[in-house]
């Protein structure tokens, strides 16, 4: 099995290259050459093919081929360029080369072309020319002598009107590797056209010379290539991205997602961004909006006020002392969905947290009693109490139904501002993170205190992640001693301590609760918890030696069958002219620990409940789903 690199080469560059050597040495082209994303290509129907096909209608199923095959050929319909063969997805060869072969008995597809042409190729190993020539004698391109060229401008090359589209034809005959008589007939209409000959004499000759060596070499590689099952994320495909701008139609300023939630349903996303930047011209905006997540339209907005930075804002503040640089105004901090996903909570800005209809729209409740920003929420897994956390250093526990506040819980200053809520899978039990580093364990819905597990370990450090395990029976946490530390949910007995080289920036559990997926930001591993040992090392940053080292923030989770690992990823560019690392995402196969597919310039994801798509934040909010294949 041939295996894709992940980093793309400059087309125009790799392909001189290869027209520029001899034939012996253009054994293969690398597969990453390509123009055209196939992730987010088109699937390709071929119904009508197997039709022309059965029936044994050569010319409508070689003219149906080259229909299929030109959008990536000539993107834009420039059948002037070089013909860009490695842009054709290797199933799409792979598919259209096995209906060729098995309707015409072996004697037309790519894969019979290309033994012909490894032959002649031998035979002319310094002059890609004769070659290209050798091959069309062998296949009944090119024109007999004697016989007389009807247009003038098509020299030794057959023009599609002039080939033999039947079982009689020479062995590779179809499907034919030419341009239309249709397309090269309309650079005659261009008006005041004086290279137009020239041009049509170029498309009709030289261009075999240029194109079957790097077709040829290309169908080689692409046969031999292995195609990613059906639901694998070995190649994912964006299906459709939301772009924010669309919120925000007078304003100046870049759009900053703020945070989002994805329903447990799957099929509604919220997203809160702002466009406040100081020095902007425009006044700050924020807005919260619910789009379906399917389709990537917006289906409603639920709140739209102004963005300003706390130390402009006016009285009484919304963010303590010490806290200037915070967006305020009526920025949404956190979101969350009710378990049912019929209701949408935000934690604002301005103290409150807000309750939303997620199918309506229509405002439902609003819960009052913080003096400063909700920093975080959390939903109980039986939605029926609603936590937030405050930068007044408080905890609140709700009653999601009627809006009673059930229990406040203080946190001493010195402890820092709760960043994260976690509830237990039972919903007995909450987690709390400051930035302090302060991790404690509470009593749901008393509000006792069980145990601080870390006691401010300050913030030198990056946050310190804890996680609960799908059966709700222990909580594991990272601490600053650099060490990964497990403790029994229910009484807060710290149970098993495992040391590390790094403190942890995150980590998840694998859905059956067997694996454990940590990061330090550098290196993310994965724990077999019943033996208590690491099974797979995972580099995250991929440009060890560059001298820019841009901070990871480490993020990792496993996909809803916990097959397939998703971490952050410091990546290179994907254009060499540009090498600075930036934030991207790597998706891993849990069974091995191997690298399965990248995606660049992302950052926080999360998997879909079902895992029918993955949700990355770039400038654009982008759904990319596993492989479903490009073939219809």
């Amino acid at each position: 099995m041939r295996s894709f690199n992940f980093r793309t080469v400059s087309l125009g560059l790799a392909l001189g290259v290869a027209l520029a050597q001899p034939l012996a040495a253009q054994a293969q082209v690398d597969p990453t050459v390509q123009q055209i994303n196939w992730a987010q290509a088109q699937a390709v129907e071929v119904g009508a093919l197997r039709s022309h096909l059965a029936a044994q209608d050569w010319q409508a199923a070689d003219a149906e081929t080259r229909r299929i095959l030109d959008p990536w050929i000539h993107p834009g319909g420039n059948i002037l360029g070089p013909g860009l063969a490695t842009n054709i997805p290797p199933e799409v060869l792979q598919t259209l080369d096995q209906l060729w072969v098995e309707a015409s008995g072996g004697r037309f597809g790519f894969s019979v072309q290309q033994r012909i042409w490894a032959e002649v190729a031998a035979q002319h190993p310094n002059d890609s020319s004769l070659a290209a020539k050798a091959f069309g004698d062998r296949v009944g391109w090119t024109r007999p002598p004697g016989v007389e060229d009807p247009t003038f401008i098509a020299g030794e090359w057959l023009t599609e009107m002039e080939l033999n589209p039947s079982l009689e034809s020479p062995v590779g005959h179809l499907p034919w590797a030419g341009v239309s008589w249709a397309q090269i007939a309309r650079l005659f209409q261009v008006e005041s056209c004086g290279s137009c000959t020239i041009d049509a004499m170029y498309v009709q000759g030289e261009r075999f010379n240029q194109y079957l060596p790097i077709l040829y070499s290309w169908v080689d590689t692409a046969l031999a290539l292995t195609v990613p099952e059906i639901g694998s994320w070995q190649r994912p495909q964006l299906a459709h991205a939301i772009d924010l701008k669309s919120l925000y139609p007078e304003a100046q300023c870049p759009i900053t997602p703020v945070t989002s939630a994805l329903s447990p349903s799957g099929a509604v996303v919220a997203i809160a961004s702002h466009s406040y930047v100081a020095g902007c011209p425009s006044p700050g905006e924020s807005t919260l909006a619910l789009w379906n997540a399917q389709r990537g339209n917006r289906i409603v907005t639920l709140h739209r006020g102004p963005a300003l930075v706390a130390s402009a804002q006016g009285t009484p503040p919304q963010e303590p002392a010490g806290q200037s640089d915070r967006i305020v105004g009526d920025v949404a901090n956190a979101v969350a969905f009710t378990p049912d996903s019929q209701l949408v909570a935000a934690g604002m800005s301005y103290g409150v947290v807000r309750l939303w209809s997620a199918t309506t729209g229509e405002p439902v409740r609003t819960f009052e009693g913080h003096r400063y920003a909700v920093r975080a929420i959390a939903l109980s897994p039986t939605g029926q109490i609603l936590a937030s956390a405050s930068a007044d250093h408080t905890v609140k526990l709700w009653d999601l139904q009627t809006g009673r506040l059930l229990q406040t819980i203080s946190i001493p200053a010195a402890s820092g501002i709760v960043h994260t809520l976690s509830f237990s899978p039972s919903g007995q039990r909450l987690a709390t993170a400051t930035d302090q580093n302060t991790l404690q364990l509470w009593e749901v819905p008393t509000g006792r205190l069980i145990r601080t597990l870390v006691d401010r370990a300050g913030n030198g450090l990056a946050p310190l992640p804890l996680a609960f395990s799908p059966d709700g029976t222990t909580l594991a946490t990272g601490d600053a001693d650099n060490s990964l530390k497990f403790w029994n949910a229910a009484t807060g007995a710290r149970q098993l301590t495992l040391t590390l080289h790094d403190p942890l920036r995150h980590l998840a559990y694998s859905p059956d609760g067997t694996t454990l997926a940590t990061s330090d930001g550098t290196t993310a591993r994965l724990w077999n918890l019943a033996r208590r040992e690491t099974v797979h090392f995972i580099p995250l940053n991929q440009t060890a030696g560059h001298h820019i080292q841009p901070s990871n923030p480490g993020l990792i989770t496993f996909s809803p069958d916990g097959q397939t690992l998703a971490t952050s990823t410091l990546l290179l560019p994907l254009i060499d002219s540009e090498p600075i690392p930036r934030q991207g995402i790597t998706l891993w196969s849990v069974a091995t620990g191997l690298p399965l597919a990248q995606l660049h310039e992302v950052g926080p994801f999360q998997f879909s409940p079902r895992g029918d798509f993955l949700m990355a934040q770039g400038q654009k909010t982008q759904f990319w789903q596993p492989y479903r294949g490009l073939v219809r």
